[in-house]
């Protein structure tokens, strides 16, 4: 059966000086903590979606139930203040009562990239945005320089997106714990490694819960044994299994005669 299709993500990225951010003090200023966590939940429910959220009673509703002492008019003047501070797109807030911007929608497709499902075209800030299309560049030199940037760095990107795709096939898209621990792991041995690691783990059928611990587990017994190449690792594991087999099988002459009471227990 196949893996339903998500459509929003399981995390998304926050500034380290959110805290110090000129819109997060005025809305602390003006609404205090709770004013704060309204809009950290605000965010969290627009990504949760997708991209965009559409404004209405119920989502006010349930953002107001998960902070104690808010209200919906707090809901809405946070929203309001938001939409002032550029936050969420004034045009389309006012047009269909959705909040979204043109940053949280390039956060949303860049995160996206890799998933082999159509994008959406619903309440986009800029229709160019999920087309892959850009303008030319007068500037031929900056116009190179770019392209060289992106040409060197792209079998890099490509390798640790085959790494994330395969660890969503199997478990579902990491997690903020399993993300930067697979990019550790990936700078450490290389993503080809770590890749075939994966690959163990799926042959294993080892569960999502315990699939970053095994992983780590595999990895730190190749570093032990100096391995380097995908070549050594398929060795030593091949070797491994065999071990675990004749581990495994017990020979003939070394079993003792079964008893009736053993059978009957």
């Amino acid at each position: 059966m196949a893996r339903p299709v998500k459509d929003g993500l399981d995390y998304f990225p926050l500034d380290v000086d959110f805290a110090v951010n000129p819109k997060t003090e005025a809305i602390m200023g003006e609404f205090g903590a709770k004013g704060v966590l309204l809009m950290i939940y605000l965010l969290s429910a627009v990504y949760r979606k997708g991209y965009y959220l559409v404004w209405d009673k119920l989502e006010q509703m349930q953002l107001v139930n998960r902070v104690q002492g808010s209200s919906p008019e707090m809901a809405n003047q946070i929203v309001d203040r938001l939409i002032a501070y550029g936050t969420f797109d004034k045009e389309l807030f006012n047009s269909a009562k959705v909040l979204t911007s043109l940053r949280i929608q390039e956060t949303y497709f860049d995160a996206i990239k890799r998933r082999k499902t159509p994008k959406p075209t619903k309440y986009l800030v800029n229709v160019n945005i999920n087309s892959g299309s850009s303008e030319v560049n007068d500037d031929i030199n900056t116009q190179s320089k770019v392209k060289e940037t992106k040409e060197k760095n792209i079998d890099d990107d490509d390798a640790r997106a085959n790494v994330i795709d395969l660890w969503t096939d199997l478990w579902g898209f990491p997690n903020a714990v399993a993300r930067p621990e697979l990019d550790e792991l990936i700078d450490q041995i290389g993503p080809e490694l770590v890749t075939y690691a994966i690959q163990i783990a799926g042959e294993h059928q080892v569960e999502r819960y315990g699939a970053l611990k095994y992983l780590q587990t595999v990895i730190k017994g190749w570093k032990q044994l100096k391995i380097t190449t995908l070549e050594q690792a398929k060795k030593a594991n091949k070797e491994h299994e065999q071990r675990r087999k004749s581990n495994q099988r017990v020979p003939a002459s070394s079993a003792e005669p079964r008893t009736r009471k053993d059978w009957v227990g």
